[in-house]
């Protein structure tokens, strides 16, 4: 009868403990449920590029509009209010539909009048050839001063592997598998949390989602993206009340929009204003170096400064090393002889693109942001400040540039 009675306690203390969550008790109202929900954003859809391809002015069969020439694709769509604490995820799929190269690429999102904004500017074009493009911070539009066009939040921002799935299967890439791939990749999958984000996401009346890869071939690629909400079981789990404001992103969304490239002639500094005390602040900071071949950005470690009001925030040198491990997601990887000594001897051996470590980003990877807690931020104006000292600059034979956002969270 002992040996019966922890877990006869443990029985009854699981029971009494599962009513007091799912009981609200004598001052708590119980929340409504309404279940979970899940929304296709694309279902193996094609991002590519066909040059003289006019931005749709009316939505496609799917609900959505082709711009950019087909590498950018916007929804309109609208997620369910729930009073409960939702775990939310977003699900990305690709596989390469003919392109064979590694690709820039984010899942991003507008809401309601910046979307339409968005929308309007690609479709008429022409104001976005600067590096100072009118999307990459905070901007009063050209028809109302109080209007503001807002930066792209992104969603998931990825990097495309070399030719995963059309290429899969192909003489050459079987040829060339190395012995530490057991099977080359037919797809790549990728997923983000975004539960924070449960207010920005459910209580705009339209949301705009789109999907961007800067891809240069008309086969392009193949993607699938969806959005799940799975409401909390627990009827007083109720959903806070969390902020959430873009302040800027340098990621080229337009068709006559231009790199980034000024952090090579300084820091840029953005100013925000907060009309009450933000509590419990975070800054989630997304970053990526490109271009410049061998010796640029993309291969070189450039360490970052971020400064708020004037402090220092973070000093760090955002850099990948472990690309070797998304291998059997590359398998038109172009390959470098590489030497090096050891014990004397000096050895060579080929060393393939998607295993060299870069600027923040494997080709086949998403991009993880970093999260820094502010803690209370007091009411009035601040200022974000990004640096990348030792940035290089555009040249026309070295392309170098920084995809940079910065997404600022608070109660």
């Amino acid at each position: 009868m002992k040996a019966l009675r922890p877990a006869l306690f443990s029985g009854i203390a699981t029971a009494l403990l599962a009513a007091g969550l799912n009981s609200c008790g004598p001052v708590a109202t119980e929340l409504p449920a309404w279940g979970d929900h899940t929304l296709v954003l694309w279902d193996a859809d094609t991002v590519d590029f066909v040059p003289g391809r006019n931005p749709d002015t009316v939505p496609s069969a799917l609900g959505d509009y082709r711009l950019d020439a087909g590498r950018i694709r916007l929804k309109p769509i609208a997620l369910p209010h729930r009073d409960r604490q939702c775990a939310i995820t977003v699900e990305v799929s690709l596989r390469s539909a003919g392109d064979p190269w590694d690709k820039s690429g984010t899942l991003f999102a507008f809401a309601d009048a910046a979307g339409r904004d968005y929308l309007q500017r690609m479709q008429d074009g022409g104001d976005a050839d600067t590096t100072r493009f009118a999307g990459i911070l905070p901007t009063p539009t050209e028809t109302s001063q109080e209007a503001t066009r807002e930066p792209a939040l992104e969603l998931l921002r990825f990097i495309t592997p070399f030719g995963v799935g059309h290429f899969s299967h192909t003489e050459r890439a079987q040829a060339y598998k190395p012995e530490s791939v057991g099977a080359w990749a037919d797809s790549v999958h990728w997923t983000a949390d975004l539960s924070h984000m449960q207010s920005w996401l459910t209580d705009a009346d339209t949301l705009w989602v789109g999907v961007y890869i800067d891809t240069w071939t008309d086969e392009g690629y193949t993607l699938s993206a969806s959005i799940t909400m799975e409401e909390s079981d627990l009827p007083c789990d109720v959903a806070l009340t969390q902020r959430t404001r873009p302040l800027l992103n340098t990621t080229k969304l337009a068709h006559d929009q231009r790199p980034f490239t000024a952090f090579a002639e300084g820091s840029l500094t953005v100013p925000f204003t907060l009309d009450a005390t933000a509590t419990g602040a975070t800054l989630d900071f997304l970053t990526t170096g490109h271009g410049g071949h061998a010796g640029g950005d993309e291969f070189t470690e450039q360490e970052h400064l971020l400064l708020l009001d004037g402090d220092t925030l973070k000093a760090w040198t955002p850099w990948r090393t472990d690309c070797g491990a998304y291998r059997r997601f590359n398998p038109t990887s172009g390959f470098w002889p590489s030497t090096y000594v050891v014990r004397g001897d000096t050895l060579e051996e080929r060393v393939a693109s998607s295993d060299l470590s870069r600027s923040n980003w494997c080709p086949g990877d998403n991009v993880h942001p970093l999260r820094l807690p502010l803690g209370d931020l007091a009411a009035g104006d601040h200022t974000l400040e990004i640096s990348i000292p030792g940035a290089q600059a555009w040249t026309d034979s070295t392309f170098n540039f920084w995809n940079t956002a910065a997404i600022l969270h608070w109660q």
